[in-house]
């Protein structure tokens, strides 16, 4: 993401990198924001309304009053319904959507900017993700191509080796299955990606020579041993030394350690507590040393007197994305999770 301050004027004009972008513009953009873009827009007059509805569309300047903000994982798209405010005089007042992808750009104009919002949008200006990581999950039956991004793990391929089944039992060929994926890492992942091989047993070394044997050579394969040979394989593997080695400054290794974390102090020392009612008191009396908020919450006037009482101590917040495990496990738990300095009585 790219940001460019206009001279003299509350507006900021934002230019959209990739959809890693799009997950940090839908917690950055509140309602009763301001957006202005150009688009596309069929404006018909009321003597028109029984005519063909395909007449073309037109590029029209805009600007709405943000009403909701909608984005989809891994979608490439993010929806800003509103109000249209300035524009052509007669579309104002008329509802609008806004689509942003990758590649866009719009002006941004905030009622208010949050403390956590300046955050995550330093963290998105910091490009960490502008080098992606690939993971294959893999045991000997199935193998998963999955793609490390801001806000979840992306599934980009499945490879079956027709091991088992009626329909696959004079199909098995080993080989094959390893030169399957290699060719399919080949056709989808950029040449110089780093992959890491996860999954029990031998098979994870096998995909990794299977690289130098069938021309995977342009990738770096490294390879960890997990429990699970599914999504959840890059999540255990997160939580791991060697993971914290490569990933501390990406922000979905972070959630993972945090909540990792405050799993074992509910489960061991009492330092975890969770709930709305809980995490305020425990913010009241300046015990909270971290306090998580999921997304969804994050926009809420709950959690907005949460972030508010947080300054009070010096409490680190931490905003964790819905489309992870660890964003599943903090909305579980009511979407409020903290770790204390110290137990209450």
């Amino acid at each position: 993401m790219r940001i460019t301050e206009k001279k003299d004027s509350e507006w900021i004009m934002v230019h959209v990198d990739s959809d890693d972008d799009l997950w940090y513009l839908k917690n950055l953009i509140n309602e009763g924001d301001m957006i202005r873009m150009t688009t596309l827009r069929r404006v018909e007059k009321q003597q028109d309304m029984n005519r063909s509805k395909e007449s073309p569309r037109k590029p029209v300047t805009a600007s709405i009053v943000a009403e909701s903000v909608e984005f989809q994982n891994f979608s490439g798209n993010l929806k800003v319904l509103g109000t249209i405010r300035e524009g052509p005089e007669d579309i104002i007042g008329d509802h609008q959507s806004f689509n942003i992808s990758p590649g866009d750009n719009f002006e941004l104009k905030k009622q208010q900017w949050l403390e956590q919002q300046r955050e995550l949008l330093a963290e998105a200006l910091d490009n960490k993700f502008s080098q992606k990581f690939y993971f294959i999950a893999a045991d000997d039956e199935t193998a998963w191509i999955l793609m490390l991004k801001s806000y979840g793990i992306q599934s980009i391929g499945k490879i079956d080796s027709h091991l088992t089944g009626k329909a696959y039992e004079s199909n098995f060929s080993e080989q094959d299955f390893h030169r399957e994926i290699v060719e399919s890492c080949r056709r989808m992942l950029p040449e110089g990606s780093t992959i890491i091989v996860l999954g029990p047993g031998f098979t994870r070394e096998k995909i990794v020579n299977s690289f130098r044997t069938y021309g995977g050579a342009g990738f770096r394969v490294v390879t960890y041993p997990t429990n699970r040979s599914d999504a959840g394989a890059v999540w255990e593997f997160l939580n791991t030394p060697e993971a914290d080695a490569i990933f501390r400054d990406l922000r979905i290794s972070g959630d993972s350690r945090l909540v990792e974390g405050f799993l074992k102090h509910i489960g061991t020392d009492g330092l975890g507590t969770y709930g709305y009612g809980d995490v305020l008191k425990a913010l009241e009396a300046g015990s909270v040393d971290t306090l998580m908020v999921s997304e969804e919450k994050f926009r809420t006037p709950e959690g907005r007197r949460l972030l508010e009482e947080s300054r009070n101590f010096g409490t680190k917040v931490h905003i964790i994305g819905t489309g992870t495990d660890p964003g599943r496990i903090v909305s579980n738990f009511g979407g409020y999770c903290a770790i204390l300095r110290y137990r209450l009585p």
